[in-house]
């Protein structure tokens, strides 16, 4: 197993912070939040002054707003700043010197990884919905092991994009996968069923649950579903990198 320096994991790190508030990656957090305020105010709007509609139509809010920012943070912003790396030649320079493979994923994958956890706990507030204190926790690990998914999703997205142009082809149609189908398992049966096998189906879920007031926040399904989906991308991320590194040529 390779030794990890962490003064080299931190320098990765602070590469990685600063290309996230670079235009093309600060948009995906103020995106996140500027759709969950929107779902607000037009969930609200249509719900009017029915009783008890409102914190459904908050908590609804919320919901959309994390699948949201855990799709066009989690899994966008790393599959990107690895297309860029690959774009500026900067990834060959920095395997070739004395990073190695394992420092430089990490120190990619856990700004973006943060930063994710940070807002899906700042669209709280932005959603308006008063949460109960007793579902915080279950909140933190739940929508915690997610971002971690989608961020191990996005390293292994980024490793088939040449470049960023390109990285906008691999990585659309699995965000319309992720993305589109829990925010429509509603209205559609047959959508309903594949989103509780997606990681972020599980994320809607758990906050219909807290909305319903449920004790358990999340399923025995749930929690299985999402231990195999972190499993499976870990295993085809270090399968591919085995393979091709981080460039798939």
């Amino acid at each position: 197993m390779k030794t990890v320096h962490w003064n080299k994991v931190a320098a990765v790190m602070d590469t990685k912070t600063r290309a996230f508030f670079g235009k093309n990656c600060i948009i995906m957090p103020v995106f996140a939040l500027g759709f969950t305020f929107i779902m607000r105010l037009l969930y609200v709007n249509i719900m009017g002054d029915v009783s008890g509609m409102n914190d459904f139509a908050r908590g609804y809010s919320l919901a959309m707003g994390l699948v949201m920012s855990i799709c066009m943070i989690g899994i966008y912003c790393p599959a990107l700043l690895l297309a860029e790396e690959k774009e500026k030649n900067t990834l060959r320079v920095l395997m070739t010197s004395s990073v190695n493979g394992l420092e430089f994923f990490l120190g990619s994958i856990i700004p973006i990884f943060l930063a994710t956890a940070v807002i899906n706990f700042i669209l709280i507030p932005v959603s308006g919905y008063d949460m109960d204190m007793s579902y915080i926790v279950s909140f933190a690990g739940v929508t915690t092991i997610a971002s971690l998914i989608s961020c191990i999703l996005g390293m292994v997205l980024g490793i088939f994009a040449k470049n960023q142009v390109s990285a906008g082809t691999v990585i659309t149609p699995v965000l319309m996968i992720f993305m589109l189908i829990p925010m429509f398992a509603d209205m559609i049966d047959s959508l309903k069923k594949l989103s509780q096998f997606t990681f972020t189906g599980i994320v809607m879920e758990m906050m219909m649950r807290i909305m319903e007031e449920k004790e358990s926040v999340i399923t025995v399904q749930g929690i299985i579903v999402m231990s195999a989906e972190a499993a499976l991308t870990a295993l085809i991320f270090i399968w591919l990198y085995k393979r091709n590194g981080f460039e798939r040529e």
